[in-house]
């Protein structure tokens, strides 16, 4: 019988690096009875949108019977099975158990990581942003604390960042001892405490990860974020499709180029938000502790960092810093413009170079035809003596 463990999420807690690191280590972890299934690097992406039938940019075309796929190799497998995406954990109660259900006759536990969400929500906007989204921070604030949000982005944050609430659609059809709640460490802490208990929990040693991950989902800070929202403003869906959107857009600009730049303003909860936050955090541990379920960490850890340094609103950041920014931008994509027509003088070189060899053997092909056919004749005019 084999062990499946479904890590739900949270997203913006470390996810992407752990499937890439699963994923790149799964040979090795297969050797040592630890099956991550899939034949591609987003597999579990699109097992994710095929149970949670979710659009996703036109991504979701390849989805249809990917959570089927992993369910069947789960089941082959004697030994224990690790699921991951953060987006499972949006799922609705029928929809997860649907998901529970369909492992019949294995062993399954609910992983879900959680973080403090003084910094869950400003990474929540900021990666909605990433995603295309235009609306501004205080506004995203503001809707996010209504009784009843109105914009999907607020609805989205809920389903996937109210810890009890995902933990009771997950976990209503296993018992609360196989419902794992690892909490993501306070900063200062050991950059390698979030992954060592994940890790421990799923039974794997260090040593066997020898292919390390590259990911790191690098935050973006408050200006630039908002010269992102406002070329989302400028460039609506209409204008180009989602995939040189998520080329250009989020890899090459937020993540390549404005990720992590220096002096840039972290983004942070606003002070006026603050006590709201640790309220609504007080009334989820208090809930929490009514569970048996399995902590991993400390429930204290997901409580409102206090000192997060000065507030930058995004909102009213000077056209100054956002022209430092804006340039920045067009340096990226006046050296990938020259890089690409590098590329492409190359690729027409290299197909001058291989159709000059090609007219070559043809000229050579006919030569020997040539000859062939005059040294035939000889031989048929001897042969006629």
């Amino acid at each position: 019988m084999a062990k499946v463990f479904l890590h739900v999420g949270a997203p913006k807690t470390g996810t992407s690096m752990v499937q890439e690191l699963l994923y790149n280590n799964r040979k090795a972890l297969a050797d040592r009875g630890i099956l991550y299934p899939g034949r591609r690097r987003d597999a579990h992406f699109m097992a994710a949108l095929d149970l949670l039938e979710r659009t996703w940019g036109g991504l979701e075309v390849d989805a249809p019977g990917s959570w089927d796929y992993l369910v069947g190799k789960a089941q082959k497998w004697n030994g224990t099975v690790i699921i991951s995406h953060e987006v499972f954990a949006g799922a609705t109660e029928e929809q997860a158990k649907r998901a529970v259900n369909s492992l019949a006759g294995s062993d399954v536990h609910i992983v879900y990581s959680a973080r403090d969400l003084s910094r869950q929500v400003p990474a929540e906007w900021q990666e909605q942003v990433k995603h295309r989204k235009k609306h501004k921070y205080d506004a995203f604030l503001k809707d996010l604390r209504r009784d009843e949000p109105q914009s999907y982005s607020s609805r989205w944050f809920w389903a996937v960042q109210n810890w009890p609430d995902v933990l009771r659609r997950w976990g209503s059809e296993v018992p609360d001892e196989n419902v794992h709640l690892v909490t993501v460490p306070p900063p200062g802490a050991p950059r390698a405490l979030l992954l060592d208990r994940l890790m421990t929990l799923w039974g794997i040693e260090s040593e066997w990860l020898t292919e390390e991950s590259d990911r790191a989902n690098v935050s973006l800070g408050a200006v630039e974020t908002t010269v992102i929202r406002k070329l989302n403003k400028r460039n609506p869906p209409t204008t180009y499709e989602g995939p040189y959107y998520r080329e250009w857009v989020r890899e090459l600009l937020a993540h390549r180029t404005l990720a992590g730049r220096d002096g840039a303003h972290r983004l942070i909860l606003p002070p006026r938000h603050r006590d709201w936050a640790r309220d609504l955090t007080s009334e989820w541990i208090d809930e929490l502790r009514g569970h048996a379920y399995d902590v991993r960490g400390d429930l204290d850890e997901l409580r409102v960092v206090e000192d997060q340094g000065e507030f930058v609103d995004p909102d009213q950041v000077g056209p100054g810093e956002q022209l430092r920014v804006a340039l920045d931008v067009i340096d990226t994509l006046l050296a990938e413009l020259v890089h690409e027509r590098e590329r492409g003088a190359g690729a027409a070189r290299e197909a001058e170079q291989r159709g000059e060899a090609r007219v070559q053997e043809v000229v050579a092909a006919h030569a020997r035809r040539r000859r062939i056919r005059r040294f035939a004749g000889r031989v048929r005019r001897k042969l006629r003596f």
